[in-house]
Order: C-alpha cells, then structure tokens, then sequence
C-alpha cells in the first residue's frame, strides 16, 4: 500500500490542513457545469475548512436518513393499505362468485317455472271448453232422461 495514502488515512483531519484541493472540493459540490439537481448552490465551500464541510455532510446525511424514516412510514401506510384493498377485493370476488351461482340457479329455476306456467295457461284454455263439453252432455243426458220418463 501507498505508504502517503496510508498516513493521510490513518490521520485525523485537520482544520488547519487541507485534505482536498480547491479544484477537487469544487467538483464535490459544485458538479460538473454548475448545475446542481440537490441542495443550495449558493454557499462558497471555500471558506469551510475540511471538518466544516464533513460536520456539514454528516448534518445532511442526517437530515435525509429522518426524511427516508418518514417516507418508509408512509410507504408502510401505503403497503398496509394495499393489502387491506386486496384482502377486500379477493373477498368481495369469492361473494361474487358464490351470488353468480345462485342467480345461475335461479334462472334455471326461473325459466322452468316459466314454462310451466306457459303449459299451464295453455291447458287452462282448452280445460274451459272440455267444461262447458262435459256440461252440456250431462244436460243433454238429463233433458233425454227426463224425456223418456215424461
């Protein structure tokens, strides 16, 4: 191992020492073309010594482990609430189902009571003339009865 990259390793850093150049701390916070996505591009960084800037990475980093803490939390609401809408779903599915098949037997049941009354009214019809038939021959028996005994 590089024995200069091992001492600047091992030592504690320094306010007073400057670990990175000023090109380097640059392209760290500024990016390429200056054109920052994140955070405020409007502090000079060269005024920070190294430990400022570390303090101030540290802060960052955890402000945004907060912010990730929350935004799990709410990521969990929303999974639990998900689950919930498919346990709900899979149960309104299984009802569904079990009332698609009654109303299947139902209309069966249906269309053979329509039948039937269809036979029914039918036969109702021609049992009116067998009536006044078998009612006019008893009349016509008894009229040949009484006219025979007369």
């Amino acid at each position: 191992m590089n024995n200069n990259f091992s001492n600047n390793f091992n030592n504690k850093i320094s306010s007073t020492q400057p670990y990175l150049s000023d090109d380097a701390r640059n392209a760290l916070f500024e990016g390429k073309d200056n054109n920052r996505k994140w955070g405020n591009n409007n502090k000079n960084y060269d005024t920070l010594s190294n430990q400022d800037i570390f303090e101030k990475q540290k802060r960052d980093m955890e402000e945004q482990d907060k912010m990730l803490d929350s935004l799990s939390g709410s990521i969990s609401r929303v999974k639990d609430t998900a689950i919930t809408i498919n346990k709900t779903a899979q149960e309104q599915t299984e009802m569904l189902d079990e009332l698609d098949v009654h109303v299947d037997s139902t209309s069966v049941r249906m269309r053979n009571t329509t039948k039937n009354l269809i036979t029914l009214t039918q036969q109702s019809k021609t049992t009116g003339y067998w009536s006044v038939i078998c009612f006019l021959l008893l009349v016509l028996l008894v009229v040949t009865i009484l006219a025979s005994v007369l």
